[in-house]
């Protein structure tokens, strides 16, 4: 498979002015790019998460469907599908809000991939464990996509160890 590069889009819209706060995406040809991590810090996580991982991977030709979304106090995967792949994000929520940390396929859903990438051990357990219960009423053809992500890629500035390389054909 070909990589391709995943294109961000900055879009959202805050009735309130917050600061500005961007972190690096490394990508598979060792490129970097900034995204805007703005957004509300509270409110309902499930929505708050959606939010933001439409602004940083939809565009109008290629919709981003989210879901579904675990969380586990301050720490949340979530399952996305767009353009006939897939995948799941690790995100932490923070003083700004969301941020995603890392997309990863089926290895991210276990309580050691967790702890690894930084999640801590209870906390792992806990989300890995709200993962399956979240998951257990998806369809195959969903698990499939979450499934098809190869490897882990590292999706900003986090004590996130767990980059590794095989992400082709991800993205949009």
């Amino acid at each position: 498979m070909k990589p391709v590069l995943i294109l961000i889009t900055a879009a959202l819209s805050l009735s309130a002015p917050m600061a500005s706060h961007a972190a690096t995406m490394q990508m598979p040809d060792g490129t970097t790019m900034d995204m805007p991590m703005d957004q509300p810090p509270s409110g309902d996580p499930q929505q708050l998460i959606s939010d933001v991982l439409r602004t940083m991977f939809e565009t109008p030709d290629k919709p981003l469907a989210i879901g579904p979304v675990a969380v586990h106090g301050t720490w949340a995967i979530a399952g996305w599908q767009q353009d006939g792949r897939g995948g799941r994000i690790l995100l932490q929520n923070g003083e700004h809000g969301w941020r995603p940390l890392l997309c990863s396929g089926d290895a991210i859903k276990e309580a050691d991939a967790l702890a690894k990438a930084g999640v801590p051990a209870d906390v792992a357990t806990a989300l890995a464990a709200a993962v399956k219960d979240a998951e257990a009423h998806a369809d195959l053809k969903t698990l499939q996509a979450f499934a098809s992500f190869e490897g882990t890629v590292t999706l900003g500035a986090a004590s996130v160890s767990a980059a590794h390389s095989g992400h082709e054909g991800h993205g949009k």
